[in-house]
């Protein structure tokens, strides 16, 4: 591996921690506000705690095996199976790309006194050249701006009036923003393989990963979280009230989270169809991704995005399981991983719609009672010279 790709332990922290500041973790915490100050600042800490540690681990397990966060879906299941929860993963990725560049441009538009599509185009160009260069020129960039970025958003905390709070009314119980909170760490599963492959050292990787994404994570879901509880103002109402100072959050918060999904996007892709230059495509991507913010209102598909996205927390159940049990090592179709992860994405995808439980936590241990179970029948007991023997 060219050294120049390698992402050192400081910069792998500041990595997760730009991509954790988000317009998405501000709002969320929000939504926990009606359940008041000590359940709500509880559900976000344990919440974290427990998504974090899932993501952390999926780090951890594409640097152990130096491979992609998309090859650790082929060891588990497979040549196909990892093509088609693949292809599933780059749509999700440019979709959520565009949604991003779409949150960016409605906030700074009326800071900067542009008009919507203006501030599109500002937010989308950004994005490009972003992609483009962390890869290609030095990650001290991106250090800097998230340094930045961190010192700007203490500027903004300060800015809230913690003399007097506002009663909030809503049926947010806390087994939801319990679920909300492990969410949302866990939904960067399909991608943070691609960067913590290059990390220097296992330790590194996995303290710098948690570390970087909780703290960063957890602070916006506060700031989200004492914005509606203290003001009563809406997420971007409050940011706007700050000023320049607040679009520049924003904006550089829309940079540095959409460039690590664009770049992933990339990477997938390689599991689909052959790539040779990498730096073509994260230009295309960004450029595609930028097309559908402009094209498309958000509101049309960003359901359809959290339906598609539903896939990876099964599918990343299969991954850890077959990491620790180290049962079969990448079958050509790994009939009982496709079989596991397609009961728990049905079994999660019912969880969520009746409410019940915690159903990223509910799922984990489904698919481990399945998988452990459909192994233990079809009595599957190792590896030998790459195969599986039964």
């Amino acid at each position: 591996m060219n050294n120049s790709n390698k992402i050192k332990n400081p910069s792998m922290f500041l990595l997760w921690i730009g991509a954790s500041i988000s317009i998405a973790e501000i709002y969320t915490g929000s939504v926990i506000a009606p359940l008041g100050i000590s359940k709500g600042l509880l559900a976000i800490i344990l919440g974290h705690i427990l998504g974090t540690l899932l993501l952390s681990f999926g780090g951890y397990i594409s640097f152990s095996n130096k491979c992609t966060a998309m090859e650790s879906i082929h060891n588990s299941l497979g040549s196909l199976g990892a093509k088609i929860v693949s292809i599933i993963n780059v749509m999700q990725l440019l979709g959520w790309s565009a949604i991003m560049i779409i949150q960016g441009g409605r906030a700074i538009g009326p800071i900067l006194s542009i008009s919507y599509k203006t501030s599109l185009l500002i937010v989308s160009v950004i994005v490009i050249i972003w992609s483009y260069s962390f890869f290609n020129y030095s990650k001290k960039v991106n250090d800097i701006c998230v340094i930045s970025l961190i010192i700007l958003c203490i500027f903004m905390f300060s800015k809230i009036d913690l003399s007097k709070s506002i009663e909030l009314r809503g049926n947010l119980n806390f087994t939801t923003a319990l679920e909300l909170s492990i969410a949302m760490p866990v939904s960067w599963l399909p991608v943070i393989g691609d960067f913590t492959k290059n990390g220097t050292s296992k330790k590194g990787v996995l303290f710098s990963s948690f570390l970087g994404y909780f703290i960063g994570s957890t602070a916006m879901f506060m700031f989200g979280f004492f914005v509606t509880i203290f003001t009563g103002k809406d997420i971007v109402e409050f940011i706007s009230s700050i000023g320049i100072l607040g679009g520049l959050v924003i904006l550089l918060s829309t940079v540095t989270t959409t460039f690590i999904d664009i770049y992933s996007a990339v990477i997938s892709s390689k599991q689909i169809f052959e790539i040779k230059t990498e730096n073509k495509y994260i230009i295309l991507y960004s450029i595609l991704a930028s097309i559908v913010a402009f094209i498309f209102p958000m509101e049309n598909y960003e359901n359809f995005l959290l339906i598609i996205g539903s896939v990876f927390v099964p599918v990343y159940s299969v991954v850890f399981l077959n990491y620790l049990l180290r049962k079969v090592k990448s079958p050509k179709f790994h009939t009982i991983g496709i079989i596991s992860a397609l009961i728990g994405i049905g079994l999660f995808n019912y969880f969520n719609k009746i409410s019940f439980g915690i159903p990223t936590l509910l799922t984990i241990l489904c698919i481990s009672i399945i998988y452990i179970s459909l192994i233990k029948i079809f009595n599957i007991r190792g590896v030998k010279n790459g195969q599986a023997s039964i």
